[in-house]
């Protein structure tokens, strides 16, 4: 099989379905459009499928003789008002693809198309993977609960980036992306009348204050040579400017690679809420939500397939160090069950303006990111079906 001439004649087709699912963008456990787009175009070839984790779909191409090998995408998209000004801009108000997940369903139907043309060549099964709510770290363990994964041998996923140069791969074993906890803070405080403070405990004064002392738990209390992240996402307090709010809210994240580390974080954010809202005279409550699901830690036997894989579709010079991200990804979920491998794509172009960051209201990716790993997807499975079976 010649993958990137497969791949070349279906281009157009499959950049014409990763445009259809920017214009239709929707949120976790919500793509129904979406799923019944995938299902109609795996009808279209005659691929069998099933549902799973509601909007979610897992299809199956090949004999069942031998290995099975997974492929994975995800779906959802994210609360984002799109500002680029595309001819298929999102035609859902306040949801956009601004991560890339309409290119990962493009690629996959992609491989589809190509793997089902040489299924009977395949010396195995391969199962694809349509998964919802990535966003909202629900997707991959649903499907995992259902047992979609129970006869497969090994995993492999991929991510399109706009910061990285497209024509640009990164596949490497060990840590690649965090964990992620979340965590939201209530602060009670007095309400009043903004010309009497004296009456009054404010809340936002009070939330600027907890804010602030956060950013001190990464700077003072980490080892600088440790890599951790504490980032406030959401923050809302009072509704208008003659008013002394009595309540406000924060709400953010914390990212790290390891548990110990997290642990700390978890730990210090609490000391230092309780402590600096009684400080002021105002009571909070903390909801913090350990992730569930850790680090993305590639298997290093199947990192040196990936990499087989890719040295069959790209030069050597093409295949690059990416340093680990500080992002997360529900693909790890597969990972604690079978072995498996996530990928980092270039998808960025700076002369076409293309080079916005992942969950920017301008991201954008060169389309060429789309071809690239629709070859990744069916390189991958190509060589690992061809590997003997390793007990997991």
């Amino acid at each position: 099989m010649d993958i990137i001439k497969e791949t070349k004649i279906i281009g157009n087709y499959i950049i014409a379905l990763r445009k259809y699912f920017h214009r239709h963008p929707e949120l976790s456990l919500k793509e129904f459009v979406t799923s019944k787009k995938i299902k109609s175009e795996l009808d279209k070839i005659n691929v069998q499928y099933i549902e799973t984790a509601g909007t979610g779909v897992a299809a199956f191409i090949g004999n069942g003789n031998g290995r099975t090998i997974a492929l994975r995408s995800d779906m959802d998209a994210l609360l984002i008002n799109e500002k680029t000004g595309l001819p298929y801009e999102s035609e859902n108000e306040g949801i956009m693809h601004a991560c890339g997940h309409d290119a990962h369903m493009a690629s996959l139907l992609g491989a589809a198309i190509i793997l089902k043309k040489y299924e009977n060549t395949l010396p195995g099964r391969v199962v694809l993977i349509f998964q919802p709510a990535e966003e909202s770290s629900l997707g991959a363990k649903l499907i995992s609960e259902e047992g979609v994964l129970d006869d497969v041998d090994e995993i492999f996923g991929l991510h399109v980036f706009g910061d990285i140069e497209c024509g640009k791969i990164s596949i490497e074993k060990g840590p690649r992306m965090a964990a992620s906890n979340k965590f939201g803070i209530r602060i009670k405080g007095r309400s009043g009348h903004a010309g009497k403070p004296n009456q009054c405990v404010d809340a936002t004064v009070v939330c600027a204050a907890i804010i602030m002392n956060l950013q001190t738990i990464i700077s003072r209390e980490i080892n600088p040579l440790d890599s951790a992240v504490v980032t406030i996402g959401h923050v809302s307090s009072g509704k208008c400017h003659n008013v002394i709010s009595g309540e406000a809210f924060i709400e953010g994240t914390v990212r790290s690679f390891s548990m110990n580390t997290s642990r700390h974080i978890e730990k210090s954010i609490k000391r230092i809420v309780y402590g600096t809202a009684a400080s002021y005279g105002a009571t909070v409550e903390v909801d913090y939500n350990v992730s569930s699901h850790p680090a993305v830690i590639n298997d290093e036997e199947a990192t040196k397939t990936a990499l087989e894989a890719a040295g069959r579709i790209f030069e050597q010079q093409d295949i690059v160090h990416i340093p680990q991200m500080m992002l997360s990804e529900d693909f790890s979920i597969y990972q604690k069950k079978i072995p498996g491998v996530f990928a980092f794509v270039g998808a960025g172009n700076e002369e076409l303006g293309r080079d916005y960051p992942n969950h920017s209201e301008r991201f954008n990716i060169d389309e060429k990111a789309v071809l690239i790993s629709t070859a990744l997807y069916v390189a991958y499975a190509i060589e690992a079906l061809k590997k003997e079976n390793r007990k997991h």
